[in-house]
């Protein structure tokens, strides 16, 4: 089959945004917008509406910016629906000639509230809004991949700092024909694949079992735009010619390198806060002890300035107006596609937490969970050809996290965490589980957290969390004889200094080799009091010589969680993770130091860890449940 035109390729897969019923700043055309603002030079040179023009874009510095004349903010606010329109930018995918990448960019005039939550431990929510993610000039993006069958391969959401990908098989992500179907957030314009009727949650924090978190709203029900009638999409930039031989003439305003909106300053002061946690409560059919506990966090001082350290940093974002589409990094560079497939259940009779995965030879998959509540009863699954099947379970208990592998004989080995220190244990016979030995000159190390397994160099590399809450390594070439533990040293004013891994028995640093490099992953303490766990990666060349943490755009953790690694296509790592709304996430790297943006796994929910490994030309991620007690499974294929 041969590809269509460009125009009516965009056509064809143009989304269909459906509005919340409570947004009230809509989306124009950039045309609508530019013909009503100002333009502020860095210089210090205003031009009022009409004064400017586009002619110096190119030349335009980063501080320059478009302004809103206070005279007309309640009009420019609303938008426009009739100019609605949809800017593509049309981009291969990697050096592939039967599938394209449509980025549909889409404008709003403002960005409007988020809604801050105060949910009870019986399940009763409250909500108010917060105003301080407010900005003019708002861009988002939904990106539609497409093969030359004419077929949509998967969809991009954009969402905050993030978003996620979903595919035609995922459950998720719903057609009207060729066409996706978008949900935007009320206020922040965060697109999403479904319709909400509760919330999608932004970030957040537990305090006394009462959740306080910043929320989106996509339900759905208020006006629809057809991107494709009356407005049809604009393709701005074609960077497909090769297989798409049609040339464009991106518009002026492409080249702009400033800002769409002017600076606003909005502030929350910590007793604001407490106000705003006061009006969610109002009117809340709330438990005694709920609203106790509530009102205290509204009137303590304490908490309020903790609370204004842990959500602000979640809803301000951008307040100096965002840049246009070709200034952002996910202009250039797709976002990470992984179409995982729906969760599926491994039977179980107890909840695993957490679980450790060994690729076997034959390309046979070993899980290894540990029970919970404890004391643990250790269980084990084999999976082949798709389906899981029992195996045989180790015989040793220990209390905390594990990490298995395959040895250089074919064998098995497992390490958990003991009462002070890391166990070991040897399997001969490999992926039937048993019998067990412990390694033989394993050193058993002083340790508080559980243990990842990685390769680097022809040796395999251990990684956990030391008496004194450093990040301590190892290695070893046979699994017979283990090399000294060392720990991850930083350059330092005054000298070395060692690295640090917040989080508890069930944490673990993940450990796994990119780009010619030793690569580890640890959850860090928040860089402020009050702020919250996030992930870290220290980089070494050559097993020894650390540099780091370079910080992953990992959101806010969940807690007791880490990271896991697994290595993708063409030299990437991959670190999947549980975030603070217990979704599981993922983000990727070429060298260990620059991270991509992070993405979901659609309907993928997790209060713990993830364990993944390589599977069929993509991963196998294996997480708790959200309630149930079993182990789920997610296959992604990469395309």
């Amino acid at each position: 089959m041969a590809w269509p035109t460009l125009a009516e390729l965009v056509s064809n897969f143009a989304p269909i945004l459906h509005l919340d019923k409570d947004e009230v700043n809509l989306p124009s055309s950039t045309d609508w917008y530019i013909g009503q603002v100002g333009y502020q030079a860095a210089g210090g040179i205003y031009s009022g509406p009409g004064q400017w023009n586009w002619g110096t874009a190119e030349q335009s510095s980063p501080d320059d910016y478009l302004v809103a004349p206070q005279a007309i903010w309640a009009s420019l606010m609303k938008g426009y629906l009739p100019t609605a329109t949809s800017y593509v930018h049309v981009l291969p995918v990697d050096d592939r000639t039967d599938m394209v990448d449509l980025q549909y960019w889409l404008f709003y005039p403002y960005n409007g509230q988020e809604t801050f939550e105060v949910t009870g431990w019986t399940g009763t929510t409250g909500q108010a809004l917060m105003p301080l993610s407010i900005h003019w000039g708002d861009w988002e993006c939904v990106t539609v991949r497409v093969n030359i069958d004419q077929q949509v391969v998967g969809v991009f959401f954009s969402q905050h700092s993030g978003g996620q990908w979903c595919s035609p098989n995922d459950g998720f992500l719903s057609l009207s024909g060729t066409h996706p179907n978008v949900y935007v957030a009320s206020g922040s314009h965060a697109n999403y694949p479904a319709a909400s009727n509760s919330t999608y949650e932004i970030g957040g924090v537990d305090v006394w079992d009462v959740r306080f978190a910043v929320a989106d709203y996509a339900r759905g029900g208020g006006p629809t735009v057809n991107l494709v009638t009356p407005n049809p999409p604009v393709v701005i930039q074609n960077d497909a010619q090769a297989i798409l031989p049609t040339p464009v003439t991106p518009p002026p305003w492409l080249a702009f390198k400033g800002r769409w909106g002017q600076p606003i300053e909005p502030t929350l002061t910590d007793a604001e806060i407490g106000s705003l946690v006061a009006a969610a409560a109002n009117g809340m059919q709330l438990n005694v002890l709920v609203e106790e506990a509530v009102q205290y966090v509204a009137g303590s001082t304490t908490l309020q300035a903790w609370l204004s350290e842990v959500i602000l940093p979640i809803a301000k974002g951008d307040l100096t107006g965002p840049t246009g589409p070709s200034q952002k990094g996910s202009w250039a560079v797709t976002p990470t596609f992984l179409p995982f497939g729906t969760d599926a259940p491994i039977a179980s009779s107890v909840s695993l937490v957490p679980v450790a995965l060994a690729t076997m030879p034959g390309s046979q998959i070993l899980c290894i969970g540990m029970g919970n509540p404890l004391p643990p009863m250790m269980s084990a699954w084999s999976f082949d050809q798709g389906k899981w099947s029992s195996a045989k379970s180790p015989t040793m208990a220990p209390i905390g996290g594990l990490a298995a592998c395959a040895t250089p004989s074919g064998g098995l080995a497992l390490l958990g965490l003991g009462k002070t220190s890391l166990l070991a244990f040897i399997s001969s016979s490999g992926a039937s589980g048993g019998p067990w030995s412990a390694a033989g000159l394993w050193p058993a190390p002083p340790a508080t957290t559980g243990a990842s397994i990685g390769q680097f160099n022809g040796a395999w590399y251990i990684a956990w969390g030391g008496a004194d809450g450093t990040i301590q390594y190892l290695s070893t070439t046979d699994w017979v004889h283990f090399g000294p533990p060392q720990s991850v040293m930083l350059p330092g004013e005054s000298g070395p200094v060692p690295a640090t891994i917040a989080g508890g028995a069930l944490v673990a640093p993940a450990v796994e080799s990119c780009g010619g490099a030793l690569v580890i992953v640890a959850p860090i303490a928040g860089l402020e009091k009050g702020m919250p766990t996030v992930l870290g990666a220290y980089v070494s060349s050559d097993g020894s010589n650390w540099t780091g943490p370079n910080l992953l755009p990992s959101m806010s953790l969940c807690s007791d969680t880490s990271g896991a690694l697994a290595g993708g296509p063409n030299g990437t790592l991959y670190c999947f993770y549980a975030d603070s709304n217990k979704k599981v996430r993922y983000s990727v790297t070429s060298d260990g130091a620059d991270w991509s943006d992070s993405g979901t796994i659609a309907g993928a929910f997790s209060k713990r860890t993830p364990s993944v490994v390589p599977w069929q030309g993509g991963f196998l991620v294996v997480h708790p449940g959200k309630s149930s007690p079993t182990v789920y499974w997610n296959s992604a294929t990469f395309e």
